[in-house]
């Protein structure tokens, strides 16, 4: 394993990818400010995701054509704009602009996102699911460092709040712009940076399908629950802030924490049955949502949450990684971030529209429907597995 490159990209997800737990902070605190009314505030948050989603394909692209390095440092320099354009906003009391600012940003998310993929390829075959897991476990330095530094620099600029946030996150894609200029990753041959797009049906291998669903269920159910959870507690059970804020809390820890282990098991395992124990975790999530409404059935359902969240999507990332490791992957791969963001877009959007509906038992039911349909695609894909073992020997 390339230990340098991995401890680089654990370097660059700590303060590049600081920015999206910051944002979903910051975010409705500023649109509230700058919204022409509160119904609006949240749609920044949209347009982050939206620009997420629209920008796997391009940024994908762009690391093909320029190799890895020069990506992430294209994602460094795209987040200084973003976040310069954000502080305009702020000063100038747009939030159309704000809007666009947001959108510039989650093309920065878009380049995060590879950076899984950067550590499977400095890792052996066998060694994939550990350095995945790595960068995932790095994701909670990301969770501390963003919110965290994003409240101490509100009062940066005095009478502006929140633009010493964006100075801050200034701060920290030059920190990681510094190191991700030491990153060595595989060069681009020239005979692959100009070679034909591979028609759809050629990339759709059993595993790289099952691989896209489990990415997008994973981040599909946890979107939907995570997003319906302070409402329905807070706003419908009337239970307190700070026990709406601790559930969230322990519900960041369980997405990142297992990390230490999921790759050791996925190993020991395979990733099929990692899969499986992703979806029982979820499933497990729902049962504990439609038991009850305490403080501890939502505290239980947060953290299976988490926990089925980090197996399912780790499993996606390594079958889609392992499915294409050649000249295509980049290819494979911005498709995979296309479809799970997307989803996970709709899933965020459709949270509160959902709730307010059907109701949180509602809701969760739309979620266990989500994992019925991946599971179903988990048995077929594992039988035409098992049959193609039989017939080869």
């Amino acid at each position: 394993m390339h230990i340098r490159n991995l401890i680089l990209l654990v370097i660059g997800h700590c303060t590049l990818g600081s920015a999206a737990p910051m944002l979903v902070l910051i975010n409705g605190f500023i649109g509230a400010r700058l919204a022409p009314s509160e119904a609006w505030a949240t749609l920044g948050m949209g347009t982050l995701v939206a620009g997420t989603a629209l920008s796997t394909v391009p940024a994908a692209r762009l690391a093909e054509r320029f190799g890895r390095r020069r990506g992430f440092l294209m994602a460094v320099g795209i987040c200084m704009f973003g976040a310069s354009v954000a502080m305009v906003s702020i000063l100038v009391e747009s939030f159309i602009l704000f809007c666009i600012a947001m959108a510039v940003l989650g093309g920065t998310l878009a380049f995060v996102q590879q950076f899984r993929f950067a550590a499977a390829e400095n890792a052996p075959p066998a060694k994939v699911s550990l350095a995945v897991s790595l960068i995932l476990f790095a994701g909670i330095g990301a969770a501390l460092i963003g919110p965290r530094l994003g409240v101490v620099a509100v009062d940066w600029v005095p009478d502006y709040p929140y633009v010493g946030s964006f100075l801050a996150l200034i701060l920290l894609s030059v920190i990681c712009g510094l190191f991700m200029w030491q990153y060595k990753g595989r060069s681009v041959a020239e005979h692959d940076r100009d070679r034909p797009r591979l028609p759809l049906p050629q990339l759709l291998s059993a595993q790289y399908v099952l691989g896209v669903i489990c990415g997008a269920t994973s981040f599909g159910v946890m979107s939907l629950v995570m997003t319906a959870t302070p409402i329905s507690m807070h706003h419908h059970q009337g239970l307190s802030l700070a026990d709406t804020s601790s559930v969230i809390q322990w519900h960041i820890v369980a997405m990142f924490l297992p990390s230490l282990l999921t790759g050791y098991f996925m190993q020991r395992m395979g990733v099929y049955w990692m899969a499986l124990a992703g979806l029982l975790l979820n499933a497990a999530c729902v049962y504990f949502a439609l038991s009850g409404v305490s403080m501890t059935h939502y505290l239980g359902a947060l953290v299976l949450l988490g926990a089925g969240w980090n197996a399912l999507f780790m499993a996606g990332t390594q079958m889609v990684a392992t499915a294409h490791p050649g000249p295509e992957r980049f290819q494979a791969q911005a498709n995979n971030d296309f479809v799970v963001f997307a989803v996970q877009g709709v899933a965020s959007l459709s949270a509160g529209f959902l709730l307010a509906m059907i109701g949180w038992q509602g809701l969760n039911l739309v979620a266990l429907a989500m994992l019925l349909a991946c599971f179903m695609v988990w048995t077929y894909i594992g039988m035409v597995r098992q049959f193609s073992r039989v017939r080869t020997a």
